[in-house]
């Protein structure tokens, strides 16, 4: 594999060619106004689907990236999204609603099965490099309706998600709004995130605790 993948670097328009035919063959759709950019050239996309109303949005997929059965829909403008290179992603909906948004993963993460990563109000989603995602995953940056106080101003602004690189997602966890993991940490399965928590640690519970710090995981089993 890792021969394969240093030929495709080597050969950009053999790999270009490749996607393109492996697109079409595929089924994928989309539907964009002109005023969109999207770049998807050496990708490998399996049964996506891609909806954009609005203008200057941005979605750029990297060379070597592998999406299958993907939903993006975007419903504003000047929003953007990055899928890093040599990411293989599963079942993944990306919902952005509202202006100048903005969803970044990074290179070689892996997301097994179906997460739902909804971003709104102008704020930012931040998945780092090498990160592992198990399924049925949920990440909310905002409430999608407005909470008021008694004096009718509202108090549940939406907030970014920033996730380091090379974590390690359970199955059946939300992160919500304000959610902050550092490097090489943990998320046990069925966990709520709903703050900021350091590196390298170990993380379970509703809402979700440190259980153990200074942690380091590897996807072999050892």
């Amino acid at each position: 594999m890792k021969r394969i993948k240093k030929f495709f670097k080597s050969h950009p328009v053999i790999l270009n060619l490749l996607s393109l035919f492996y697109r079409i063959i595929l089924i994928n759709r989309k539907k964009g106004g002109k005023q969109n950019h999207i770049v998807c050239r050496g990708t490998f996309l399996k049964g996506c689907k891609i909806e954009i109303y609005g203008k200057h949005n941005e979605i750029i997929i990297s060379p070597l990236a592998k999406l299958n059965h993907c939903h993006i829909f975007i419903n504003g403008n000047y929003n953007h999204i990055t899928i890093g290179t040599e990411c293989i992603i599963n079942k993944l909906e990306i919902w952005i609603e509202d202006t100048e948004n903005r969803v970044e993963i990074g290179d070689n993460c892996w997301i097994t099965g179906k997460t739902h990563l909804a971003v709104t109000e102008g704020t930012q989603l931040q998945i780092g490099s090498k990160c592992l995602l198990s399924e049925d995953i949920v990440m909310r940056t905002g409430d999608s309706h407005s909470i008021f106080n008694s004096e009718g101003k509202r108090i549940n602004p939406a907030k970014s998600i920033i996730i380091a690189s090379h974590v390690w997602i359970g199955n059946k966890t939300i992160l919500l709004k304000g959610s902050c993991v550092g490097d090489n940490s943990i998320i046990g399965t069925g966990s709520i995130v709903t703050k900021a928590f350091g590196e390298g640690v170990l993380l379970a519970g509703v809402p979700a605790k440190p259980i153990k710090e200074k942690v380091y995981w590897s996807s072999e089993r050892i």
